[in-house]
């Protein structure tokens, strides 16, 4: 049986956002990240910005902005990453404009309810094509960043879409290399093709 496509899977909480906005701006979990980042990305009040996991970025990011929250499955802690939100998500939450929790994966049983969506883990994605998953360590797979953008890409095809995409802190030497099981060579080399507005990030004894 074949794997469901983007279209498919996707709620119509995010295919409605994705159609409103002009531009796409993901935050990398990486904690290289600073205010001065942030800035070179002049992010305004109609971009969607999408955060994941413990979304450690969110405090220094603009409250008048669409936001979504990106959550992962576990399976060693048989739970979401980053979710049930902690105090300063919950905060932010009622501070920011506008919010919206994904759940990635798992099984969300009674938790779907509300501005909290779930969305199933598919690897008929165009980007993931040839994700060398077969060489990844057992529960290996695309990171939580790369699958949202392997995700969106396809959601733009399908509904020609015309929104930008900007990327902060996707860079090589920052946050990645803390995660196990994921095919960062790949993920990187596949998200250079894609041309996005990139605000690359560095630890700070390699800063360019």
């Amino acid at each position: 049986m074949e794997d469901p496509t983007a279209l498919s899977i996707a709620p119509g909480s995010l295919l409605h956002k994705l159609k409103e906005t002009t531009r796409v701006v993901l935050v990398a979990s990486n904690p290289n990240i600073t205010q001065k980042h942030i800035r070179q990305a002049a992010i305004t009040s109609d971009c969607l910005i999408f955060s994941f996991n413990k979304c450690r970025q969110l405090y220094k990011l603009p409250l008048k902005a669409n936001h979504c929250f990106v959550h992962r499955y576990g399976i060693r802690k048989q739970s979401f990453f980053g979710f049930p939100h902690k105090l300063r998500i919950r905060v932010f939450k009622k501070l920011a404009r506008d919010t919206e929790t994904f759940l990635l994966d798992g099984d969300v049983g009674s938790i779907e309810k509300g501005n909290i969506h779930f969305i199933p883990m598919t690897r008929n994605l165009s980007l993931l094509e040839d994700y060398p998953f077969d060489d990844l360590p057992d529960r290996g797979g695309a990171s939580t960043g790369f699958y949202m953008i392997a995700l969106l890409m396809d959601l733009k095809a399908a509904l020609e879409l015309d929104f930008t995409v900007s990327l902060i802190g996707f860079t090589e030497g920052g946050g990645g290399r803390q995660w196990y099981g994921h095919a960062w060579k790949f993920e990187r080399q596949a998200t250079a093709r894609l041309n996005f507005e990139t605000i690359p990030v560095y630890p700070k004894k390699q800063a360019r």
